[in-house]
């Protein structure tokens, strides 16, 4: 689960606009073009950033980001590898990385990399939900529950918390506690609502109560 490359690119861009009039309007025509889904200019354009600042970490995780929507994993990567190589301290690179080392089945570099995250920023539930829901594809349901309960810990509930909690406990047959998360995340869904998660937690409860 991760915030979309669109959204968290715009974020991204806002923090490294440069000062050299050059970079500046690239800069904005790559707002432009990622706004319009146009992401292979959107290479093109950060292609030209990294060759005026081929030292700033944020061009090549905006690069990732891109070649993540396109579903270019091990471009992706590459890129990650070199923003980090650049700043080893930027927790949400390790938490994108981790999403592609996750696609390939790179389970053990993919849990790293989320550890990684965490070491770093404790308060990423990012880090944490994802984690916990790489643990839970994986069988390892205790492992994900420990995830998703330090996740609500560190952050403030959240129904795609319970939500993923519940289905955790879903899986693991501990049904009476997924029933409880998911009547939990539809209580917060009610002030914050997300048709999305709204429709993947009534596929959850159906299947639960067909379990019944």
């Amino acid at each position: 689960m991760l915030s979309s490359p669109t959204k968290t690119l715009e974020r991204n861009l806002g923090t490294c606009i440069g000062t050299d009039n050059l970079e500046t309007d690239t800069q904005q025509l790559l707002h432009q073009a990622i706004q319009q889904h146009a992401y292979s200019e959107a290479i093109d354009l950060l292609n030209q950033l990294i060759c005026q600042d081929a030292n700033n970490s944020s061009h090549y995780s905006n690069r990732g980001l891109v070649h993540c929507h396109c579903q270019q994993w091990s471009q992706a990567i590459m890129d990650y590898n070199q923003a980090l190589r650049l700043n080893p301290k930027n927790d949400s690179a390790y938490v994108h990385r981790a999403r592609c080392n996750t696609v390939l089945k790179h389970w053990k570099e993919a849990i790293a990399d989320y550890d990684d995250a965490i070491n770093i920023n404790p308060k990423n539930t990012r880090a944490r939900i994802n984690q916990g829901i790489l643990f839970r594809e994986l069988g390892m349901y205790d492992d994900a529950i420990v995830c998703l309960d330090l996740a609500l810990f560190m952050g403030r509930p959240s129904a795609a918390i319970y939500a993923e909690r519940g289905r955790t406990y879903h899986l693991d047959g501990y049904w009476n506690y997924a029933m409880g998360d998911y009547q939990r995340s539809l209580e917060l869904l009610r002030k914050a609502p997300s048709q999305l998660l709204k429709l993947k937690l009534n596929t959850w409860l159906v299947q639960l109560l067909a379990n019944q």
